[in-house]
């Protein structure tokens, strides 16, 4: 890979540039209107194409997008422990195109669910276990949004033997929830795109 696709989605304008990595330096830029009456994807692709027929790299670069419109997607990030869930959560969230709003970790009780709801999340990202492993955690955290019918949606990106489990909490309480792939199905792997994927299905809703 030596180039990266940067994109903004805006209020008015989507904005996009490519970044060639060996030398920092933005080599094509482009913008198109946002395309909110139909999809936001449609603007992307129209930005897309332009910078490829600029740099023919673009059409297979990575994509890394934000959105600045109404002050970007509010993120709140649920993990089992600072340094390794957490973080790796912290890291998907920033690189799928929201603001983080709080990261969370040491599972929640009272007083860190009182922090979530003061940080006013669009969307709450639940990371936490490796597969297979340890998941009552996973399953704890889940159920205080579950309990509190929390309206906004939950991505749920931990422990996939557990997530059964913690779909059947925010489903019995009309939570509304898109599961994706372990961020950390083991320890020193980080899986970002599948939980990336969910968090922009929920942008594109929201």
């Amino acid at each position: 890979m030596s180039a990266v696709v940067c994109v903004d989605f805006g209020s008015t304008f989507t904005k996009a540039s490519l970044v060639d990595l060996d030398t920092g330096r933005m080599v094509a830029s482009a913008s198109h209107p946002t395309t909110i009456e139909t999809d936001v994807l449609d603007g992307f692709d129209a930005c897309l194409m332009s910078l490829a027929e600029q740099d023919a790299r673009a059409t297979d670069a990575e994509v890394l997008a934000c959105s600045s419109a109404g002050g970007g997607l509010r993120i709140a990030v649920v993990g089992n422990e600072e340094l390794v869930t957490a973080e790796a959560g912290r890291r998907v969230a920033l690189s799928s195109g929201g603001k983080v709003v709080a990261v969370l970790a040491g599972g929640l009780d009272a007083a860190r669910f009182g922090e979530l709801q003061a940080a006013l999340p669009d969307v709450v990202l639940l990371v936490g276990g490796t597969d297979g492993g340890n998941s009552s955690q996973l399953i704890g955290d889940a159920d205080f949004p579950a309990q509190a019918h929390w309206s906004g949606p939950v991505v749920v990106a931990g422990d996939v033997e557990a997530q059964p489990r913690v779909v059947a909490a925010l489903t019995g309480s009309r939570t509304p929830y898109v599961t994706a792939d372990n961020v950390v199905p083991k320890i020193g792997v980080l899986v970002a795109e599948p939980a990336r994927g969910a968090i922009r299905e929920v942008f594109r809703r929201t």
